[in-house]
């Protein structure tokens, strides 16, 4: 113990003036700082919420009936946007068709490594879905103000990349 006071005493004779201040403020800045965290932890109270008084009870299921009975705004489409369907490689009628179409059956399932199940596809037997597919003549409303102006954007940024 003797001997730990001795190499302290020594340190702090070795040290200049200015060492002893940086030392001290660093130590006053430290305190600070841990007192400041202190603080703000202690200091956070919940705060109730009292409940507002409401004036009406709202009922969800008629809230419900109401969402239900409105159908969605259905857009004609645009002379660029029917120019656009006619040229498509596959229509979007087509895609949602296709989509609805299909069932996939699995002849055998193993399991690799004791973690990932690996499913064969029964290619021969693709069942057809047993419900109609939609009708898609017009899409949900979609309104593009500018876009002239993003296409001719687009064009330019092609030009650009090219």
């Amino acid at each position: 113990m003797k001997q730990l006071w001795s190499d302290v005493y020594g340190f702090m004779k070795n040290l200049t003036q200015a060492d002893f201040l940086l030392y001290i403020s660093i130590l006053i800045l430290i305190i600070l700082v841990v007192s400041l965290i202190y603080i703000i932890k202690t200091n956070d109270e919940e705060v109730e919420i009292a409940p507002s008084p409401k004036k009406e009870e709202i009922d969800l299921k008629e809230v419900v009936n109401n969402i239900e009975s409105k159908s969605p705004e259905i857009a004609d489409f645009t002379s660029y946007e029917k120019d656009q369907e006619q040229k498509a490689i596959i229509s979007y009628d087509e895609l949602v068709a296709r989509n609805k179409t299909e069932n996939i059956d699995f002849t055998e399932e193993e399991i690799a490594n004791d973690e990932i199940s690996i499913k064969k596809i029964d290619i021969d037997h693709i069942s057809p879905d047993s419900s109609e597919p939609k009708e898609m003549t017009k899409l949900p409303l979609l309104k593009y103000a500018n876009e002239e102006a993003f296409l001719k954007t687009l064009k330019t940024l092609n030009d650009l990349l090219n």
